[in-house]
């Protein structure tokens, strides 16, 4: 993937948070993935079809995941139908909008979301796989992007 390529996702990840309120998010600088220590309590992964294959997904914890929830839609639930339903809106905005700006060669699946921490969420291993660190207010997430 190229440094061009992978400035689309930190973009959206960006324009995301950035819909959400004054409280400005904060994208580090991405990495290769090297294990699974970042996984968190909640995760959204997509799946990408068509001539760019791959995944991408979101972790978070359920406190981040209900403040986002808070800020998208101005109601308090903190059910664990809410926080699927808003992870897998995260993840299918940010993939969205890759789609977007990639064209008809990068097609979306529909989100699957895991609750828990599981041990490792496996990508594809014939390309690098990206972290890209993210603060929001006084949490943190991480984009994990792996597209041949």
């Amino acid at each position: 993937m190229k440094e061009s390529e992978l400035k689309v996702f930190v973009e959206g990840v960006s324009n995301f948070f950035n819909r959400l309120g004054s409280d400005a998010v904060e994208v580090g600088v991405p990495y290769i993935k090297e294990g699974n220590q970042f996984i968190s309590e909640i995760t959204g992964i997509i799946g990408l079809t068509g001539q760019r294959k791959g995944g991408i997904f979101i972790t978070c914890s359920l406190p981040m995941v209900d403040e986002v929830s808070l800020a998208y839609s101005g109601m308090a639930d903190n059910s664990p139908e809410a926080r699927r339903d808003m992870i897998g809106e995260i993840a299918n905005t940010i993939s969205g909008n890759a789609s977007d700006a990639f064209g008809s060669d990068f097609q979306i699946s529909v989100p699957v979301v895991i609750s828990g921490k599981p041990d490792r969420v496996d990508m594809p291993t014939r390309v690098p796989t990206f972290v890209i660190p993210i603060q929001w207010k006084n949490h943190k997430a991480y984009l994990v992007v792996g597209v041949e």
